[in-house]
């Protein structure tokens, strides 16, 4: 069986060009290559366990442009949303996937970027959010992300 881009874990094709998910295989980032993906976002520090180590030159040897922004879980930081909305407006038109471990990161900067830059509403930003928090029950939105989202939001 072939590896297909929507077989990732948490997979969302928010538009034509931008899609978001949890870590995907190298198998998968095959697919996205072969789909016509051109670049890749990393915000899964390379640190953690589920990170696939050396992703950096797996994306480079499949031509594919890669863009590392590491954020911690514990600790998102406003300045990796503004690292994030600098890659983000530096790819814009280029069909580009982003990811985390689980998509829970993702979601929260994408729709925190889409608000700002792409004229989504609150309600289309919540949507997505709750698409992926709110499928898992051990990993409800904690204090850290909820203040983040809001700053960011700001």
């Amino acid at each position: 069986m072939s590896a297909s881009a929507a077989d990732i874990t948490n997979f969302i094709q928010i538009d034509d060009r931008t899609a978001t998910a949890g870590q995907p295989t190298v198998e998968q980032f095959k697919a996205l290559r072969d789909a016509g993906c051109e670049a890749v976002v990393n915000l899964l520090p390379s640190e953690q366990d589920n990170a696939l180590k050396g992703e950096d030159a797996l994306i480079g040897d499949l031509g594919m442009e890669y863009h590392y922004i590491p954020v911690v879980w514990t600790a998102p930081q406003p300045r990796d949303f503004a690292a994030f909305c600098d890659v983000m407006q530096k790819l814009e038109g280029r069909k580009v996937l982003i990811h985390c471990a689980m998509n829970m990161r993702v979601t929260a900067f994408y729709s925190s970027y889409a608000m700002k830059h792409l004229g989504w509403n609150s309600e289309q930003a919540d949507a997505l959010v709750a698409r992926i928090w709110d499928a898992y029950e051990n990993y409800k939105m904690d204090n850290t992300w909820r203040a983040f989202i809001a700053r960011i939001r700001e």
